[in-house]
């Protein structure tokens, strides 16, 4: 079974996105209820994601440049699902929420329960992860797509945002500053749309693990002033906790 898992990732790697009748044509000896099977393991060790008919390999939707997303992902992994578990209980069914790119709202995405949710995001991955519930209707906003995370930006996408109404932001940081309180990112353009949603949203909920702590990237999106609560791993500091909570931020 290990070869043939083996094979299969590399298959769906090397293709990106394969289709179960593709997998079928390649592995003839394997029934399609294995080959099920097998694509939920390789979901499980955060190798691929599972869509309508098929599945993606994670290392080839989206690179960054600080490496491949599906080794973003699996970084930190136990702090991430921990995240997303207590963040998906802070929104509610029928509520239109805009959902991050990252890795860790990835995981919200994953975990987020298959409901009457009205889902807009601005990451592919986010939008694939999401549409492989029944029940979420998801919105990719439109724009230009960023080649190093398949993430949506520039003036169509902020036109985007004018036009749509948000209740509640989920968001991620590439590194927070705590000296400062400051939210960073990696690209100028990413942070324009962050900025933007979080003026749009009622309601802002920050996903931060404890990785990110006093992580500097070039741009600056957002302070602690600009959320409503964070969403913390059982890693964080507990000083830092009690001083954004003075600040007015409820931390989970």
């Amino acid at each position: 079974m290990k070869d043939r898992m083996f094979h299969l990732k590399e298959f769906i790697d090397k293709n990106g996105r394969v289709t179960l009748k593709e997998l079928e044509g390649a592995f003839p000896g394997v029934s399609s209820m294995t080959l099920r099977r097998d694509l939920q393991r390789l979901e499980e060790d955060n190798a691929i994601f599972r869509v309508p008919g098929g599945a993606v390999s994670v290392g080839a939707i989206v690179r960054s440049n600080d490496g491949a997303v599906s080794e973003r992902i699996n970084y930190n992994a136990e702090e991430k699902l921990e995240i997303a578990d207590k963040a998906v209980k802070l929104v509610e069914p029928m509520s239109c929420i805009f959902i991050d790119g990252g890795s860790t709202t990835t995981y919200f995405a994953r975990a987020l329960p298959d409901d009457n949710f009205y889902v807009l995001t601005n990451a592919v991955i986010i939008a694939e992860t999401v549409l492989r519930k029944h029940k979420p209707t998801v919105s990719l906003l439109g724009g230009d797509l960023n080649k190093s995370n398949f993430i949506t930006v520039g003036r169509s996408c902020l036109d985007f945002i004018d036009g749509i109404n948000i209740q509640t932001a989920v968001m991620t940081a590439t590194g927070y500053i705590k000296d400062t309180g400051s939210f960073t990112c990696g690209g100028q353009a990413e942070a324009e749309v962050k900025r933007k949603v979080i003026k749009k949203a009622d309601n802002v909920i920050m996903l931060l693990d404890s990785s990110k702590v006093n992580k500097k990237t070039p741009y600056t999106f957002a302070s602690i002033l600009d959320v409503d609560c964070m969403v913390v791993d059982k890693n964080f500091s507990k000083e830092l906790k009690t001083t954004l909570e003075q600040n007015g931020v409820k931390v989970y």
